[in-house]
């Protein structure tokens, strides 16, 4: 018993440490990255807290190179502590250098073992380092503003849930393009503002993109309902402009593919029950008011999705994933290469179906 006792202590003393832990105190913790600038020439911000006892304050370094990593080296410098990605939330990247090729500036954040995949990639009008300068207004850590923001319009159904990961996929999808959200730096306030869904055809920014709501009709028909969905109009009614609000209860679609000849036809059926938030006119418990009020929502719906898909077929960036179904189920449809020549001439019908099925305790 004393051998194993004695043996025991020894190799206490040959166990080894943590070889690959790393103090908070000793790191520059990162939150938020900004990219602008094409590889060959380009520059990166990196923004870290700057004191523990109130988060609002941080620090943006400023790195400049011709690639990524040569940016994050010359930021390296300028701090008294070594940068670590760990808890990176966000990469705001400059629409110019998005157009370009996305990949090959999130390739380094990829390839590191530190890189949170669940970060937010995020496209700027203008350059991230404005986004970076919200010191004053904001009451939240930088890096957890941006990503509650951004998950905040995922709950809404604005965008769809995409991170490093999801993006990675998407761009080296041969059947469904990327969608990002698309942010400006709002004029009255100087804050981030969501402008709508960043179009891209494979790697490339397309340099176009969908505005709010037609964005919601584009996660709806790609994804899915999130937590809810909110949406108002303006009805010009009898000569008088009255304001429609509704919630989208549910979104049923179903999709049908014809063909004619080389011609596609693709067709949306889509039921959508909804629950009036607001309608001052009232007289929701008469029939007649409420086919006519389904019938202007109907109308007006149709007509953002219809927007929504012209939009998406002059960028040549099919976010819904329409090619994902003509290569599974029409493969004599699907040719090598040629699939975003069909797709920008294929036809595309929406038939909705309006259902009020609640409208509020008011008569």
């Amino acid at each position: 018993m004393r051998k194993v006792t004695v043996f025991l202590l020894i190799s206490t003393f040959l166990l080894s440490g943590c070889w690959d832990q790393r103090l908070y105190k000793e790191l520059s913790v990162i939150s938020v990255i900004g990219i602008e600038g094409h590889i060959g020439d380009i520059k990166s911000y990196f923004a870290y807290p700057s004191s523990n006892s109130d988060p609002t304050k941080y620090i943006v370094l400023e790195g400049t190179g011709k690639t990524l990593r040569e940016t994050r080296i010359d930021a390296n410098k300028k701090t008294e502590q070594t940068m670590d990605n760990a808890e990176l939330t966000t990469l705001l990247v400059n629409e110019e250098s998005a157009q370009k090729d996305l990949y090959a500036l999130l390739d380094v954040y990829y390839r590191s073992a530190q890189s949170p995949m669940n970060a937010k990639v995020v496209i700027t009008k203008g350059s991230p380092k404005k986004f970076l300068e919200i010191k004053d207004t904001s009451s939240k850590e930088i890096g957890e503003y941006y990503y509650d923001l951004i998950t905040a319009f995922e709950a809404a159904t604005i965008y769809p849930k995409t991170d490093l990961e999801i993006a990675a996929n998407l761009m080296f999808s041969e059947g469904r393009d990327l969608g990002l959200p698309y942010l400006i730096i709002s004029g009255d306030h100087g804050l981030p503002e969501g402008e709508g869904m960043a179009l891209f055809d494979g790697k490339k920014f397309t340099g176009e993109h969908l505005n709010l709501r037609e964005s919601i009709f584009a996660t709806l028909l790609g994804d899915r309902k999130a937590h809810f969905v909110e949406l108002a109009y303006f009805w010009n009614k009898n000569d008088k402009k009255v304001q429609v609000a509704f919630n989208i209860v549910n979104f049923k679609k179903k999709k049908k593919v014809m063909q004619d000849g080389e011609n596609i036809n693709v067709q949306y059926n889509i039921d959508m029950p909804i629950l009036i938030t607001e309608y001052p006119p009232n007289q929701l418990d008469r029939k007649n008011e409420r086919k006519h009020l389904e019938n202007f929502i109907k109308e007006r719906v149709e007509k953002d999705i219809t927007s929504m898909f012209k939009k998406c077929q002059e960028a040549s960036s099919d976010v819904l994933g329409i090619g994902e179904d003509i290569r599974a189920y029409h493969p004599q449809l699907w040719k090598e290469g040629k699939w975003k020549e069909i797709y920008k001439n294929i036809k595309i019908e929406v038939k909705l179906n309006v259902k009020i099925i609640r409208s509020g305790s008011i008569r």
